[in-house]
């Protein structure tokens, strides 16, 4: 994978406007996987890429147990989170292929945890702490 663009943000507000910054030119059914350890700002960024395709952000949140939140938005916008799912056949049961492919902006968390979600996203974000605990380094990588 190559690395596209990278930004180091010290705030939710500014791991928020690098996600408006590159989601503003979302085109419907794009995939985006997030990758991060625990607390590494993958919420968060997605509280930005919603404010940019004009949804409300205020309603984004973690779907640790729930799978999936869906949010209204200029591009609907599809937040997956992949934490508690454990292989293929886990994530086929959720119907996230029907709306992966429905027209709609996803972003997954955990994307890398399944080998052929992390294959098949369009670009992968990564996020990482720095030793700090507070500056976030986000990188955003095309898939080969």
């Amino acid at each position: 994978m190559r690395i596209l663009r990278e930004y180091r943000t010290t705030s939710e507000e500014e791991t928020e406007a690098a996600a408006a910054e590159l989601l503003r030119m979302a085109s419907p059914g794009e995939v985006i996987g997030l990758v991060g350890e625990l607390g590494a700002g993958k919420t968060v960024f997605v509280r930005g890429a919603v404010r940019a395709l004009g949804g409300d952000p205020t309603q984004v949140h973690s779907p640790t147990f729930t799978i999936m939140n869906i949010y209204r938005a200029r591009i609907p916008v599809h937040h997956f989170d992949l934490y508690r799912i454990t292989d293929a056949g886990d994530l086929e049961s959720t119907g996230y292929y029907e709306f992966t492919s429905s027209g709609a902006v996803s972003l997954v968390e955990w994307a890398d945890k399944i080998p052929d979600v992390a294959a098949q996203v369009d670009f992968m974000i990564s996020i990482r702490l720095e030793p700090d605990r507070l500056t976030r380094v986000i990188s955003v990588h095309e898939q080969d």
